[in-house]
Parts: C-alpha cells; sequence; structure tokens
C-alpha cells in the first residue's frame, strides 16, 4: 500500500484552489492540473507500507494529534519545484500558524522514525500542489503570484492511501484523527 500523512482541505478551500486554476488557466499556464478532491497538505511521505503496520500507524497519529491543539492555516501565493524559472511541480504556499504546523508534522516524523519508518529526509516545504509539469515560458502571472486565496482551521491530521486507478491518482481517506480540542475555562463571577 502507498501511504502518506497529510491535512485533508476544507471543500470551501478546495473550491477556491480550483476556481485559482481556472484563473492561472486564463492567464496561460498549462500543466497536468491536480483534481480538487486530491487536494491536500502532506505532512509525511511514506511509500509503500506493509497492511499489517496500519495498527502501529494509527496509533501514532493518534498519539502526537492528542498533543496538539488546532491552529489556523492561511494559503495564497505562486511558487515552483525546483523554481518558477525551470518548474516541474507548481504550488501555492501555506502561512498563519507555521510553528504549530512544522511542530505537528516534527512530531509525527519523530515517532515515525523511533518506530523505524523509512522517512524521507528533505526540509519540511508546506504547499499545497496545483500542477505538475506546468508550462509558464511566456506567461505573466505577476498579478496572481501573490494572491490570498483564504484561510481554514486544521482540526485532524489523515493517513491517506495513494492508487491509480484507469490512469488516475485517487487519494483514499484510511484514517483520520482529531487534534485535541482546546480546553475551555470559565470563570464564575
Amino acid at each position: 500500500m502507498r501511504l502518506f500523512i497529510g491535512i485533508d482541505l476544507p471543500p470551501e478551500i478546495k473550491q477556491i484552489i480550483l476556481e485559482f486554476q481556472s484563473e492561472l488557466s486564463q492567464h496561460g499556464v498549462d500543466g497536468l492540473w491536480k483534481s480538487q478532491d486530491n487536494f491536500h497538505l502532506t505532512l509525511e511521505f511514506l511509500g509503500e507500507i506493509e497492511p499489517n503496520d496500519i495498527p502501529t500507524l494509527t496509533a501514532t497519529l493518534s498519539k502526537v494529534a492528542r498533543n496538539h491543539e488546532p491552529f489556523k492555516l492561511d494559503i495564497g501565493g505562486l511558487d515552483a519545484f525546483p523554481s518558477i524559472q525551470r518548474p516541474h511541480t507548481l504550488w501555492t504556499a501555506l502561512g498563519g500558524s507555521l510553528s504549530e504546523l512544522k511542530r505537528l508534522r516534527d512530531e509525527i516524523h519523530h515517532e515515525l522514525a523511533k518506530r523505524r519508518f523509512v522517512l524521507e529526509e528533505r526540509q519540511f516545504k508546506p504547499h499545497i500542489t496545483l500542477a505538475s509539469r506546468p508550462q509558464l515560458d511566456n506567461v505573466d502571472i505577476s498579478d496572481v503570484a501573490k494572491k490570498k486565496l483564504g484561510e481554514f482551521m486544521v482540526v485532524d491530521v489523515v493517513l491517506f492511501e495513494s492508487r491509480t486507478i484507469r490512469g488516475k491518482r485517487i487519494y483514499t481517506d484510511l484514517y483520520r484523527t482529531r487534534l485535541k480540542k482546546p480546553i475551555s475555562i470559565s470563570i464564575a463571577t
């Protein structure tokens, strides 16, 4: 099973990103556009995992989630890997509570490494992929390159399975665990 851990996006944010893709296309950007159903933020790519390792994964995610409260992220802007001049992957960036996001991702990474999962060691760069193999030659995207798209609350972490069905990449939610809710204290007067 090909698995990764990520953050799913609310439907209204997915719709906004879809509209942003359309806006980019109207500016002349071409490429293999990511499906609206597949918009997400990857925290940890796991690769091929045996099904009998899933209970360890889900227990680890539940444990980590209990240590983190929901937090807000915003999305917007445009960039590419490896660079906007030589793009292979076009993406929109994340802002907001990035320190909370990094803390969550780093704890997941640390806990999985302790359990001997083979993990990528490259630097975590939070982003949402818009297109693969984008064509940006002779395209002016300066007016949309810094556009703010919206914000959302991160309330859970998801274990996704990635499969290819009839040539199309499909991400299936295998397990979802909520971040702990903040404790509200009321003071009687």
